[in-house]
């Protein structure tokens, strides 16, 4: 059982020196009222209360305030209707795939200090992650917890030049580019992409993972840029941001995808038509897989 720890202190110190409530209101100079709120266990010790005590009788305070957190939780009977918060399922695979391949628990601090610097010293983990899981987990993981792109590409850069990995194509094409020359080839797409798929993928990931999403409005406030650049520029930032901008001039039908072999139809606001397949995007948002 517990202990409140002025029973300890009374037991211990008080009781055997004859110390009464009224010296210890003068010396610690502490209410009456609230002595009194002590020694009946109505009221629990403070940092401040522990370090004058600790102080007058040569006791640790951390170790009165310890007493009292261990009483306080023994004798608190409240239910408190609070839901688990469990981790999301791709960060449960994940964690599962790398442990299996390394033979030893990888845990969520773990995992979490591989993207933000500690893969140096985890090379196995970061060898595993790149030749072993398959490149959707990690892209849900990364989703799912706001890591951006440039947490990879240094890790992946650390992993082929540092380590000898084997390069991942995919991979590359996804870092390849900084936001600024991923956004002009996006609305610049008909120069960079032959086939609608690999169109369609390069702006997934890109979008999916893009932080800067302010850059568009550059794209779409300079008078230098094509009118279809900045109508598409238009349309995705409302696509990713849910706010609308104005456009100073009249659109006309444009496609996003320049080469699309899609019917021109269903043109928005914006002047935009065959626009970003919103299932299949939700599936790569959801899934990580494209």
């Amino acid at each position: 059982m517990a202990r409140h720890p002025m029973d300890f202190l009374r037991e211990e110190f008080l009781d055997p020196m004859g110390v009464t409530q009224e010296t210890l209101s003068k010396h610690l100079d502490l209410g009456s009222k609230t002595i009194s709120e002590l020694y009946s266990r109505k009221r629990g010790f403070s940092v401040a209360t522990a370090k004058k005590f600790g102080k007058l009788l040569n006791v640790a305070p951390e170790q009165l305030l310890q007493m009292q957190a261990l009483y306080d939780l023994e004798n608190d009977t409240n239910e408190y209707d609070v839901e688990p918060l469990e981790l999301q399922h791709n960060t449960k695979e994940l964690l599962d795939m790398l442990s299996k391949a390394v033979l030893y628990n990888v845990d969520l601090k773990t995992l979490h200090g591989l993207f933000y610097g500690e893969f140096k010293n985890k090379p196995d983990l970061l060898k595993v992650l790149f030749s072993n899981v398959p490149l959707n987990k990690t892209v849900k993981y990364m989703l799912d917890s706001a890591i951006g792109l440039s947490h990879l590409k240094k890790m992946y850069e650390y992993y082929v030049l540092k380590l000898d990995g084997k390069k991942h194509p995919y991979v590359e094409k996804m870092l390849l580019d900084d936001d600024v020359s991923a956004l002009e080839k996006i609305l610049n797409n008909e120069h960079y992409f032959n086939d609608p798929r690999d169109y369609e993928q390069y702006l997934f990931y890109r979008v999916a993972f893009l932080r800067k999403k302010h850059e568009l409005l550059k794209f779409i406030n300079d008078p230098m840029q094509s009118k279809e650049v900045r109508q598409r520029a238009a349309y995705l930032y409302e696509f990713m941001t849910h706010q609308k901008v104005k456009l100073d001039f009249a659109p006309t039908p444009v496609k996003l995808y320049a080469n699309s072999k899609r019917p021109m139809s269903d043109v928005n606001e914006y002047g935009v038509c065959s626009g970003v397949d919103l299932s299949r995007y939700e599936q790569f948002v959801r899934t990580g897989n494209y």
